[in-house]
């Protein structure tokens, strides 16, 4: 009897599988959230907009820009996340953290490269990542103006896989 106590406590104790949510509805929700950037992002590209500073103080170079665009990106997509999924946490570049020890973290980066984003170059993108128990599982970059998305996912045997405009990628 003490065998199968302590055999059900140890498996109570194990972090829930990557399946404890549908992974098709994760890889979706990815791709929403990249839309909803973009949808975003495209009407500030190559427009005059005001560039902020904000001192990063672990980067090498300390300064880094910011933009409009950035802080609506990542807003957009945080709205989004907390109307779905309001016990995941985010950890995102420009408003910082929420729940960061949650079983489920997206890491957003809504304009990485905002230097060339600034300057008319079509050499940036959203990255987004999803963590589950600190372990990258999920991962996307969309080049909007490329009109190129990058998506990875390791959510069990039976969803991995890299495609590039949804054709697999080898």
């Amino acid at each position: 009897m003490a065998i199968h106590q302590a055999l059900d406590a140890l498996e109570a104790s194990k972090p829930p599988s990557r399946t404890s949510v549908d992974p098709e509805e994760l890889v979706q929700f990815a791709h929403e959230l990249a839309d909803a950037a973009r949808a975003v992002i495209l009407p500030y590209w190559r427009r005059p907009l005001e560039v902020e500073s904000k001192m990063e103080e672990h980067r090498p170079v300390t300064e880094s820009p910011v933009t409009v665009a950035d802080r609506e990106a990542e807003t957009v997509m945080r709205d989004l996340i907390q109307g779905k999924w309001p016990e995941h946490g985010i950890y995102g570049e420009e408003f910082g953290s929420v729940r960061e020890c949650a079983e489920w973290v997206w890491v957003l980066d809504p304009i990485d490269g905002t230097k060339s984003f600034i300057t008319g170059k079509p050499l940036f993108g959203t990255l987004i990542g999803l963590l589950h128990h600190g372990v990258p599982v999920l991962g996307v970059i969309d080049q909007c103006v490329l009109k190129e998305r990058w998506v990875g996912v390791d959510l069990g045997p039976d969803h991995q896989g890299t495609w590039l405009n949804g054709e697999p990628v080898n």
